[in-house]
């Protein structure tokens, strides 16, 4: 959750219609946030994170404006220009994007330019990752010249005054005595060159994402015209930030002009407020809250969540969503933002109407019992985590990279790139954890691991998988087929195993498992060499099955 600080004076001079703390708390619970706290004028909002749009105060006031039916949602007008910011190639490794736009006309106070910095850290803390994925920057308009380079240069010849000291520092001098740049060093680790916005003129506006030139880039009562960019990894974040931001100082007043930011190979414009336009069925609305709302029903709610109709035949609803809204991600967040609209206290409870009994689904029985099974063989279960990387699923097993569920380049832990595609790996890196331990070390996991599959939906399927790992002096291939052997066995089913070379295995020490002439899984005495690659001392024979095939089996069965 994110808590948003400002004051009801803020939100009542955006409002429609003056509000209440106590009609502003039913309003807010009724949108699925709550007023955290009410002292005097002052209010703490708690919103959740993804809404970034609702940051600002005037972003929330617009949100309850729709939702009272005081206006509809309406973008910003924003005018062409001529201003253009360069991105140079020597970023791309570094920190390769950047957006920006300028705000004119604006009458600051100190109270707003406390708000603006505040929602600008806000931004950098939740949307922004702690300036990883977004940093944002605001410059005095009228002390630079356009145009505006984004650029990198190596530490010794970066050379500026940074916010709130008096004297140049060089971009390392920056990272190692400047606060912020000993907060945020971390971001530029590792580079030869660090990332700068400089002007026509060679001055330096700041040196992304640390910190401002104090020259340019320090905000007061004066200031008049605007010029605010941001850089990241990713586009369409920078693009979301800006829209709600120039969102924010339209409201306040500012006239916004685009300006054109030009990479080596195309051009795009700032900001971007084109709307996104959505499909959806009636029918798939009710089936997923549980309503019976008609297609003028849904019509008449979607403008209270900032929703604008664009055509309606058939039982089908195209609309657009506010380029401010980054939450949008599928219909159905779409569905609960119509819910939230018709209000989810005034939707009554109803007992199904069902003759079935609640249960344990037949899968999960199916662990279970297998998990009071191999307890009996004195074997541990573990519970692995389902992020990892490619060097512990592929590389350390001397398996070759397959099909599997990629992480975005963003994550915060660099470790992790990948959801698991089999639960072996990570069995034998609990082992490694716990090397230091009395053996033997017997484990087994019945979990889920993620495959891909274009025919899905979500282009992925959840696999349910058993896997055992005999760590001890004496683990070898027998031992491991002997518990193979005992589990079928007390499932009352028949398989077969037969000789095949697994890469993790000793030559002539593995096989495919068969379960109705289907391959579901292997067996086998690990190599030296991947128990090298685990810095393993101990051998370690295992075996990992598919419980979904086993499950099917049991299910012809009956």
């Amino acid at each position: 959750m994110v808590i948003v600080d400002t004051t009801l004076t803020e939100l009542n001079d955006h409002l429609r219609s003056s509000i209440t703390i106590e009609r502003l708390e039913s309003v807010l619970a009724d949108m699925g946030m709550e007023l955290d706290e009410a002292l005097g004028d002052d209010l703490k909002i708690e919103i959740t994170a993804e809404r970034v749009d609702l940051i600002t105060p005037t972003g929330l006031a617009r949100a309850i404006n729709c939702y009272l039916g005081e206006n509809t949602y309406k973008e910003i007008e924003s005018k062409k220009s001529e201003y253009v910011h360069v991105v140079d190639s020597s970023v791309k490794e570094i920190r390769p994007h950047t957006r920006s736009f300028v705000a004119k006309n604006i009458s600051l106070t100190e109270e707003k330019i406390k708000t603006i910095m505040w929602v600008q850290e806000k931004i950098h803390d939740t949307y922004g990752r702690k300036r990883k994925k977004v940093a944002i920057g605001l410059y005095d308009l009228d002390k630079i010249q356009f145009p505006i380079t984004y650029s990198a240069k190596t530490p010794g010849d970066i050379s500026f005054i940074p916010l709130e000291t008096t004297t140049p520092m060089s971009g390392e001098e920056i990272l190692n005595n400047h606060p912020k740049g000993k907060q945020f060093a971390h971001l530029l680790s590792g580079f030869t060159a660090y990332p700068i916005h400089t002007d026509k003129n060679n001055q330096v506006l700041s040196m992304p994402p640390i910190i401002n030139s104090d020259d340019l880039g320090k905000i007061e009562t004066n200031t008049t015209n605007l010029f605010v960019e941001c850089t990241g990894t990713n586009e369409e974040a920078l693009d979301a930030i800006m829209n709600i931001v120039a969102t924010a100082l339209f409201d306040w007043g500012a006239t916004i002009e685009q300006v054109t930011i030009q990479y080596q190979d195309k051009k795009v414009v700032c900001p971007n407020l084109e709307s996104k336009e959505w499909t959806i069925t009636s029918e798939d609305v009710n089936n997923l809250i549980g309503l019976k709302l008609s297609v003028n029903e849904i019509e008449e709610l979607l403008p209270k969540m900032q929703y604008t109709l664009k055509e309606s035949a058939n039982g089908k609803i195209i609309l657009s969503a506010p380029s401010v809204r980054t939450d949008i991600w599928h219909p159905v967040d779409i569905a609960d933002d119509i819910a939230r609209a018709y209000g989810y206290n005034n939707i009554t409870p109803k007992v199904p109407n069902i003759s079935t009994i609640g249960n344990m689904l037949p899968i999960n029985q199916l662990k279970e019992s297998i998990a009071q099974f191999l307890i009996g063989f004195e074997l541990i279960e573990v519970n692995t985590f389902a992020l990892t990387n490619h060097t512990d699923q592929y590389e350390k097993m001397n398996v070759d990279v397959g099909e599997h569920i990629q992480l975005g380049k963003n994550t915060q832990d660099s470790n992790l790139n990948m959801v698991r595609s089999w639960l072996l790996p990570e069995l034998i890196k609990s082992l490694n954890a716990n090397r230091s331990c009395e053996y033997p070390q017997n484990i087994f996991e019945l979990a889920i691991v993620i495959e891909p599959d274009e025919s899905t939906q979500t282009k992925a399927r959840n696999v349910e998988k058993m896997a055992v790992a005999i760590c001890e002096e004496q683990a070898d291939f027998t031992k491991a087929k002997q518990i193979v052997d005992s589990i079928f066995n007390f499932l009352s089913l028949e398989y077969s195993s037969v000789e095949k070379d697994h890469p993790s295995c000793l030559p002539g020490r593995s096989a495919t498992i068969l379960l109705n002439e289907q391959e579901i899984g292997f067996i086998g005495e690990l190599h030296p060499q991947v128990l090298d690659n685990w810095d393993m001392k101990m051998p370690i024979a295992a075996f990992e099955l598919n419980l979904d095939s086993i499950q099917e089996e049991l299910e012809k069965k009956k």
